[in-house]
């Protein structure tokens, strides 16, 4: 009976010292892991948020470039394929004006396809708003864009609500070249070349930020 007895007292369970550390060991574990996963998913989080800053930007950028290739569209102008004195009667004329600030361009368009673009309206891109947004203009030839008008033509490309648009700069960098047509007339040409730079940031996350550019050739040149 003695040596059971002694084997039993042998048997004894940790000390309260013992479940301490082990309870200590434990918790800075699940610490540790809790702090990774919060970190992990604070890091998917902003992947995300990136991902649609980049998105919305991205689908800007492709609606503008879409449209100021279109600037300046003149009906007529198809008539000068083989067609060396196209210039003379000046129907062919593509109107040119392309009026551009730093962050904003508005451009001329033959909206009714009559080969005149001069009283038909026009398009127009430009960034306001604080925080910042950008707006085309998307009225027709009764009413004429500016740079700070306040109509209601102008309609937000972007959510000012989700997006700060920080920064567009639009610049462009013409070429022009005469030809001589064989009637005697001279035959002006002007290629717009116009780069576009847009920067913003989320509203909700300002360290989020992206920037994103494009070079544009304005497909109907400047004729005259």
């Amino acid at each position: 009976m003695l040596n059971i007895s002694q084997k039993m007292n042998r048997q004894a369970g940790f000390t309260l010292v013992e479940a301490l550390i082990g309870l200590a060991l434990s918790m800075i574990v699940v610490t540790s892991m809790v702090g990774l996963m919060s970190n992990s998913l604070g890091s998917a989080s902003k992947i995300i948020q990136m991902t649609q800053l980049s998105d919305d930007l991205r689908n800007t950028m492709s609606m503008v470039t879409r449209d100021m290739r279109r600037a300046n569209y003149n009906a007529n102008a198809y008539q000068c394929y083989a067609n060396s004195d196209c210039g003379i009667d000046g129907t062919t004329n593509q109107s040119g004006v392309v009026t551009i600030e730093t962050d904003c361009l508005i451009y001329n368009l033959d909206r009714d396809q009559d080969g005149n673009g001069d009283t038909d309206g026009a398009g127009g891109f430009r960034r306001t708003g604080t925080p910042g947004f950008l707006e085309m203009w998307v009225g027709d030839q009764s009413a004429t864009p500016t740079c700070a008008g306040t109509d209601s033509n102008w309609i937000a490309l972007t959510d000012p609500d989700f997006v700060d648009i920080t920064a567009c700069t639009i610049t462009n960098n013409p070429i022009t070249g005469s030809i001589i047509e064989e009637g005697g007339g001279t035959l002006n040409q002007t290629t717009n070349r116009i780069a576009v730079v847009i920067s913003g940031e989320l509203l909700l996350d300002r360290s989020i930020t992206r920037t994103i550019e494009d070079n544009i050739k304005v497909r109907n040149d400047y004729i005259w």
